[in-house]
């Protein structure tokens, strides 16, 4: 990648004082990552010499050589310059290195110049100037390796629970793949690094996903011609089966493959592990036999991740988590109380780690494990339905939008039996409070539905009230109008990794 700096960014990173972060950060993922930091010979250079800080001027220019010279540029045409203004030589200098943007000579420009930026619209060209703070962004998008978090879970190498090695833990997994075989792959692990999710209590393992990269030599999977990332063990113990771990687990490795563009993800079972080959196969994983070592048939369980190949067009599970959010799906905010909120999306940025996450009291609330959750409301609206789009208001002290989820049921339940069929394991409530609640209300009404992801940025209060679905102040379910849904997508506040085109 090939990014063209101004002055005012040369200066940030060059001056005898100390670098504000962002500066120096962006320079570090830039050189780490190969790009090319470049300058324009007959832009910077006049700039800096006509700094009448004698002192300033000859420290940036004794370290003007660390960064490279754009070379065979391009000299701005007349055209150009009457579309953009030419007034003052600031302005013939700003010109002469957004022309090379203009020419594709270069990919982005890295300015903290406002005026820049506004010039740059007349060219459509404001999506590649940028200030210090997008290129950043920018960056770690493509060149960072985010690691997805839940409370409950640690993410970290395997070397870590090395003392864990002869747990009971990996009993069935040793009688599965013998005992020798096992152990020493268990070492192997340790030895080449691999990372894992595991979730301990009170020093008791409880459960373990250990994953892995692999190249198309290592997976071999049929018709699958790049990387796939492989889940090589993934075990809950039996006390805590039941705590909707599974699920937990595939919502953090879907995240991370997203985050890292791995198309496919996959691990293999065998097919006595019916419960685990039900959850796989009801999100889209599909089923390849074939035989291991051992000569015994095992199953290979793979989820393409690869938006473009989907089969079905609209938001039914077998696509999670990516979904279409067209003029035909309907939109909705859903309010919810901020105790509720921190209960049912344990891993939402509006809620605070706390030292107790890891206690069996936080992790037996498993509605904040689960992909698929409950809501439950005194509303009298059911125009809702399968595969809209909800979107959850955290009201009072918070007063903002982040989660994004798809809807699965919605009905008006009056039977106490019927309902807790329905939320159990999913709703931030008691049997003891439902029952109580429906005994009240004498009817409730219910949304199942699943948790796709979190928005890239919250909606705010301000930006709420400004917007005419939201003059109810979001007190019950609210429908978002179609031109109010564009703007806050045009605005950036959806993560479009997750929509499909």
């Amino acid at each position: 990648m090939r990014i063209l700096i101004d002055t005012n960014i040369l200066i940030n990173l060059e001056d005898n004082k100390v670098i504000i972060k962002q500066f120096s950060e962006f320079y570090r993922l830039a050189i780490t990552n190969n790009c090319q930091v470049l300058y324009h010979p007959k832009a910077i250079p006049i700039d800096i010499n006509r700094d009448k800080d004698l002192e300033r001027k000859a420290i940036i220019n004794s370290k003007l050589d660390k960064y490279e010279k754009l070379k065979d540029f391009a000299q701005p045409t007349q055209e150009f310059v009457n579309l953009i203004g030419q007034k003052k030589i600031n302005d013939e200098i700003d010109n002469r290195q957004l022309y090379q943007l203009y020419k594709d000579y270069v990919d982005v420009f890295v300015t903290q110049d406002k005026g820049i930026h506004n010039n740059a619209k007349k060219v459509n060209l404001q999506t590649k100037v940028l200030d210090i703070n997008e290129i950043l962004y920018f960056l770690e998008e493509q060149f960072t390796i985010k690691i997805p978090t839940h409370p409950i879970l640690k993410e970290h190498s395997v070397r870590e629970i090395e003392n864990k090695f002869g747990s009971v833990f990996f009993d069935s997994l040793r009688e599965d793949y013998g005992g020798e075989v096992f152990d020493n792959w268990l070492l192997k692990c340790a030895n080449k690094n691999r990372k894992c999710y595991s979730l301990i209590v009170e020093e008791e393992l409880q459960a373990l996903l250990i994953y892995n990269l692999e190249t198309v030599e290592e997976h071999q999977l049929l018709n699958v011609f790049e990387k796939a990332l492989k889940i090589c063990t993934f075990k809950v113990s039996n006390t805590a089966f039941g705590i909707k771990l599974g699920e937990l687990f595939l919502h953090k490795m879907f995240e991370y493959c997203i985050n890292q563009k791995i198309n496919y993800l996959y691990l293999t079972v065998y097919e006595k592990q019916v419960h685990l080959i039900k959850l796989l196969e009801m999100f889209g994983f599909y089923k390849v036999e074939f035989l291991n070592k051992q000569d015994l048939i095992e199953i290979q369980m793979i989820k393409c991740l690869n938006k473009t190949k989907l089969s079905s067009n609209d938001n039914v599970i077998n696509n999670h988590p990516f979904y279409f959010d067209n003029e035909l799906v309907s939109k909705f905010a859903i309010p919810i109380r901020p105790d509720y909120y921190e209960k049912l999306f344990k891993d939402g940025k509006l809620r605070d780690p706390s030292l107790f996450d890891n206690s069996p009291d936080s992790v037996n609330e498993i509605q904040g494990n689960t992909i698929i959750k409950a809501y439950i409301s005194n509303s009298k609206i059911t125009k809702l339905k399968r595969g809209d789009l909800l979107f959850f208001y955290s009201s009072k002290t918070n007063q903002e939008i982040e989660p994004v989820g798809i809807l699965e049921t919605i009905q008006i339940v009056k039977d106490f039996d019927e309902l807790w069929k329905l939320v159990s394991k999913k709703t931030v409530f008691s049997q003891e409070d439902l029952f109580n609640k429906l005994n009240e209300k004498k009817e409730l009404n219910v949304i199942t539905f699943r948790l796709v992801t979190y928005l890239r940025k919250k909606v705010k209060l301000v930006k709420i009230k400004e917007m005419k679905s939201f003059k109810n102040k979001i007190q019950t379910i609210t429908k978002i109008s179609e031109i109010d849904y564009q703007e806050l997508k045009n605005e950036g506040y959806f993560d479009k990794r997750y929509i499909i085109d």
